[in-house]
């Protein structure tokens, strides 16, 4: 007797695997661009490395996001296929 796996598993592992590369990718460029950028005011007095590692840099990966989730997440049905019999 073999176990057939459900496909909504394959899809919420890869889901939960992208969502982790994505997420580590975010912080790890949040962090080299608060590094990397000086103290000097730019945006309502804030030092650039918080404008852009809190402000831009979030905005600029939820406008990368969008695109990702249309492509690499398909529609699955929640719901199973079989239909109760009484």
């Amino acid at each position: 007797m073999s176990f057939k796996e459900d496909p909504r598993v394959r899809v919420a592992r890869r889901g939960f695997a992208l969502s982790w590369i994505f997420f580590t990718i975010f912080v790890a460029v949040n962090m080299v661009t608060a590094l990397a950028l000086g103290d000097e005011p730019w945006l309502f007095g804030l030092p650039l490395w918080v404008a852009v590692s809190c402000i831009l840099v979030p905005a600029a990966f939820v406008l990368l996001l969008i695109p990702l989730i249309e492509k690499l997440i398909p529609d699955i049905r929640l719901d199973d296929d079989q239909e109760d019999e009484r």
